[in-house]
């Protein structure tokens, strides 16, 4: 099992949105990883948050720039590893612009991934982004698209 931890700060929209996304994907089998606070495999750092902690991995929201290997980037821009090339209220086509190493090792080529949303609200872009790269990382199979 992989620890998630989700920095605080960010925005009040996403991180109820990665949380519950995140715990529903991990009680249907889709991921194995459990929600910890402390030092974790991989962290997601939403636009906005505070990130002193280490992990394995780190999944970043928004602008910026690469700190090392082990960060994946995701926003609306083609300089992201992911991005969305296009949303509408059901689902989201997603853009790993990359090969990605998930935290199994595994090699994901680049590729589109289709995104349906289950719930009733579209979530900001952000939201969706991370929530999707944080699904890949923790090996989500992508080949018949993402449920978010």
């Amino acid at each position: 099992m992989y620890s998630v931890h989700i920095a605080s700060g960010g925005s009040r929209k996403t991180l109820p949105y990665l949380v519950d996304t995140l715990k529903k994907a991990s009680r249907e089998g889709r991921v194995d990883a459990a929600l910890c606070r402390g030092p974790a495999d991989l962290l997601i750092v939403p636009r906005g948050a505070e990130a002193a902690l280490n992990a394995r991995c780190r999944l970043t929201v928004g602008p910026g720039t690469k700190t090392d290997g082990g960060e994946v980037t995701c926003g609306l821009g083609a300089d992201r590893d992911l991005t969305l090339s296009s949303i509408r209220e059901d689902g989201a086509m997603l853009s790993l612009q990359r090969e990605l190493r998930t935290l199994d090792g595994s090699l994901l080529e680049a590729q589109e991934i289709p995104v349906s949303l289950e719930r009733r609200k579209e979530p900001e872009p952000e939201a969706l982004l991370a929530a999707a790269g944080a699904m890949l990382l923790l090996g989500a199979d992508p080949s018949q698209g993402l449920k978010l």
